[in-house]
């Protein structure tokens, strides 16, 4: 999920204007589906809604999950359970996004469905990493990566390569991360997907830039911020712009760093991007200070403060939302236990009823040997 939730609405306005068509057509499938087929779109819709507005979200994975229980479809079961771990983890309840996802691994292993077992252990190594236990998600992000390499899914390995540098990154192994960045960057390459580079490009100027080798953090800072210009990507040319302004605010370059927090203010600011914003301010204060210009670092002082209020506001905000949704995840639990508890009540009716028929049978069966034995006994009486 994107981490800059603050510009949530823009990205929720430009994505529903392109998948409007689609999300239509979804809708309209769904009317006259059949009950797997009903399932596969509920999931569907799923993936449509789980980032912009996760209420929804949360309504089609649930239903998904009922349908695919009822009619004991487990490849939509499985589907629906990875759906609502994707939830969990985006509200950052670790445990419970956990619990989905190995379900769900198991019911796609039961079914031999090796994409998404790849797909659902790549979820998992995401958990570990964000749980800080970066063994587990070393050993997940490399099952993953093998998985996709034997199904040769090469867009899913760009990511998953670059999900492995993370962890490595993460335990300290920067030789071992970079060398997975890198794999990841040039399978993009290879396979023309400039989307896709960003990211491990990013990644690698920041190990650059925290090991204080700033010439090479620029480097891949000015990649990142290319590969973000192919891809019309705003919020990425802002971050890249931003981490190129950090970079030579380490060296003194002060002129050169005031450019580049100005231009990705600009941009920042044509998108409301506050958390980038927040950044930039901080910078030109900074940089406006060692100048003596007291009058322009107490105006970016002043912006700084205020965005920072933004984010204070939207945040809260967030964090109703975020309630909001907690409780219906709790409600669906309580609805689950108590579907799974009236299963395990008729399956008991049904265990009873059987008993109860096969007692009646037997005491039938008794009677009548009983009968035939009684009338066996007459007739031999009656021949002596």
């Amino acid at each position: 999920m994107n981490r800059y939730t603050i510009i949530f609405f823009v990205f929720f306005t430009i994505a529903f204007a392109c998948n409007g068509q689609y999300l239509d057509s979804l809708e309209k499938e769904l009317k006259t589906a059949t009950n797997e087929e009903k399932v596969d779109i509920l999931n569907k819709l799923f993936v449509v809604h789980h980032q912009l507005n996760p209420k929804p979200a949360l309504e089609y994975a649930s239903q998904a999950l009922d349908l695919a229980s009822s009619i004991d479809y487990k490849k939509g079961k499985a589907a629906a359970l990875n759906n609502l771990g994707v939830i969990y983890k985006n509200q950052g309840v670790y445990n419970r996004a956990l619990e989905y996802y190995k379900t769900s691994l198991k019911l796609s292993e039961e079914i031999n469905d090796k994409r998404a077992i790849a797909s659902t252990t790549n979820n998992l190594g995401a958990i570990y990493s964000l749980k800080g236990d970066h063994e587990m998600a070393l050993t997940y992000f490399t099952t993953s990566i093998e998985l996709f390499t034997e199904l040769d899914d090469q867009k899913q390995i760009i990511g998953a390569l670059n999900n492995l540098g993370n962890a490595y990154n993460d335990d300290g192994k920067k030789i071992k991360a970079l060398q997975y960045f890198n794999e990841s960057i040039e399978l993009a390459e290879q396979l023309g997907i400039t989307s896709r580079t960003p990211e491990p490009l990013n990644n690698i100027g920041n190990i650059y830039f925290y090991n204080k080798d700033f010439e090479k953090a620029l480097e891949y800072y000015e990649r990142s911020y290319e590969a973000e210009t192919k891809s019309d990507n705003i919020l990425g040319q802002a971050q890249a712009l931003s981490n190129i302004a950090a970079t030579y605010y380490e060296t003194q370059q002060l002129p050169k760093a005031k450019t580049y927090y100005q231009q990705a203010e600009q941009l920042a600011d044509s998108i409301s991007a506050y958390m980038v914003l927040v950044v930039t301010y901080d910078g030109l204060s900074k940089i406006y200070a060692q100048q003596e210009k007291y009058k322009e670092a107490y105006e970016a002082r002043l912006n700084y403060d205020q965005t920072q209020e933004i984010i204070y506001t939207q945040e809260k905000g967030k964090n109703s939302s975020q309630l909001e949704i907690a409780t219906e995840l709790q409600q669906k639990e309580k609805e689950l236990e108590v579907l799974k508890k009236q299963n395990r009540i008729k399956q008991l009716q049904i265990e009873k009823s059987r008993i109860v028929i096969i007692l009646s049978i037997m005491g039938v069966i008794m009677i009548l040997g009983a009968i035939f034995i009684l009338i066996k006994a007459k007739k031999v009486k009656f021949k002596f």
